[in-house]
């Protein structure tokens, strides 16, 4: 079987005692946290940068932290209806030094499937509520982020 590895950027910032994960809504797949997939002859780390800037526009200095990886099962492709692939998902940790906007809209680029798409920016609370407010195939991030939170 194929394997596909995945890069996701988990932008993190302090908040008023608390941590909070940047988070945007896709309008067509609800709310998800910057992922996308690793190019071919690309680190790991050199995705992680590239799909944060490329969904959010932002560019971030320093090595992501990479807190752990998951895989699942599904149909290759952007529909996922061809033959079956493992998606292997990187999870890495970017702490900027630098004050972000609570919220901000960006037009996506580096993909086909999401020319045209406006991505719009904010903050979720990293607590008990972080899977439940995130697209479901989310849920294994959400508790990996907690658990590097605790």
């Amino acid at each position: 079987m194929k394997i596909v590895r995945k890069a996701v950027a988990v932008v993190l910032r302090p908040r008023d005692q608390a941590t909070e994960v940047l988070v945007f809504r896709h309008p067509l797949a609800g709310v998800l946290i910057p992922k996308g997939t690793v190019e071919e002859d690309e680190t790991i780390e050199a995705a992680t940068l590239r799909e944060l800037k490329e969904e959010s526009g932002l560019v971030l200095d320093g090595e992501p932290q990479f807190i752990g990886t998951w895989k699942r099962v599904v149909g290759g492709g952007p529909n996922e209806d061809g033959p079956l692939e493992i998606n292997e998902w990187h999870i890495g940790i970017l702490k900027p030094d630098v004050q972000l906007p609570d919220q901000w809209a960006h037009d996506a680029t580096g993909s086909p499937a999401e020319e045209g798409l406006k991505f719009e920016f904010y903050w979720l609370s990293v607590d008990e509520n972080l899977a439940e407010n995130l697209h479901p195939l989310f849920t294994e991030t959400a508790k990996m982020i907690r658990a590097y939170e605790d």
